[in-house]
Parts: C-alpha cells; structure tokens; sequence
C-alpha cells in the first residue's frame, strides 16, 4: 500500500461527532428500605452525558421501578466506596456492576443514649444547693454580727467628724476673737 492510501485509513477511524457518548452503566439494587440486604436486579442504565441529578434519579426510578419520593438513593463502587450521584458516573462492567442502595430518609440514623446520666446531673446539682443552702446559713447567721459591725465603723466614722468639726469651730472662734487696734500688744522679740 502507499503512503495515502495509510492516510485514508488511519482517518476513517476518526469519528468527526463531537457529542459526547451516552455512559452505559450496569446496577445492582440493594432495597435497605425494606430490609432486605440481598442484591438483586441487575440492569444496564444509560445515562446521558450533562444530564441534571434529578434526571439522572428518574432514570433510575424508572429502570428499577422505584417510588423515590421517600426513599435515598446512594451509589457504592464494589469496593463500598461512595459514588457522587450525576451524569459523570464513570462506565463499568456486567460483571463488576455498581450497587444502587434504597433507604429510608433518616434510617441508618440511631439515637445515642445519653452521655451524661440523669444520677450525676442530679448530684451536681444537689451539690450546687447544698453549697448555695450554707452560704444564706452562714450569711443569716452573720448578720446580727455585720450589723454591729456596720454600726461600730458609722459611731466610728462620726466621732471623727465631731472631732474635726470641734477643731475646726476652736479655730473659728480664735480667728474672731482677734482684732487689730493698730497697736501690737506686745513688743517683737526681734
């Protein structure tokens, strides 16, 4: 052959449609909102390419025949791994298919007992009173004592004031009693 003639070939090859593939997909069902833990059902699913998740959940619902409005779909690899439920879910085989997991809204979630028993919040708390209940005992106890006290330190408070007001009233009156006659009483010393 000659040269062209490997040119021709080689380009007949090359596929000029630009559109993406349509993804086929193989599923397995696993109906957890049932409880059945068996997988069944397995199908081809073709996904187109850019397609929205809601589209690509009514495919599912649809293949499967599934009612989906109170049910959570969830994709696992065959290694248990989770897969992002879109259009980009990456092609596999028949016999390596991907499992398609149904539950229920909220299913897999229990409820933890509680951390905290109800008998050591209540011994905190009792604590907590207790400690409370003898301070006011103390205080009701202390308070004839902090009123003397309270009484001691104004009768204290006061004499001082009288004090000070008696000095004060003493230099008033001496400061009155003087009077200049222009005339010194007696001689300086100097």
């Amino acid at each position: 052959m000659s040269r062209a003639a490997v040119r021709i070939i080689k380009m007949s090859h090359v596929s000029f449609d630009k559109s993406p593939r349509v993804s086929k997909v193989w599923f397995t069902v696993k109906r957890l909102d049932n409880k059945d833990d068996r997988v069944v059902a397995l199908r081809e699913v073709s996904i187109p390419p850019a397609a929205e998740v809601p589209t690509v959940i009514q495919i599912l619902t649809t293949t499967f025949r599934l009612n989906s409005s109170d049910v959570i779909f969830k994709i696992r690899n065959h290694g248990g791994c989770l897969i992002p439920l879109n259009s980009s879910i990456p092609a596999n085989s028949k016999h390596v298919p991907y499992v398609l997991e149904v539950s229920k809204i909220f299913q897999h979630v229990c409820p933890a007992p509680r951390t905290i028993p109800m008998t050591v919040m209540n011994k905190s708390m009792k604590t907590r009173l207790q400690t409370i209940d003898r301070r006011i005992q103390r205080l009701e106890e202390l308070l004839p004592e902090i009123k003397l006290r309270r009484d001691e330190k104004l009768s204290q408070e006061i004499e001082c004031l009288n004090q000070k007001l008696r000095f004060l009233h003493k230099r008033m009156q001496v400061a009155d009693s003087r009077s200049w006659k222009g005339v010194l009483s007696r001689a300086p010393l100097w």
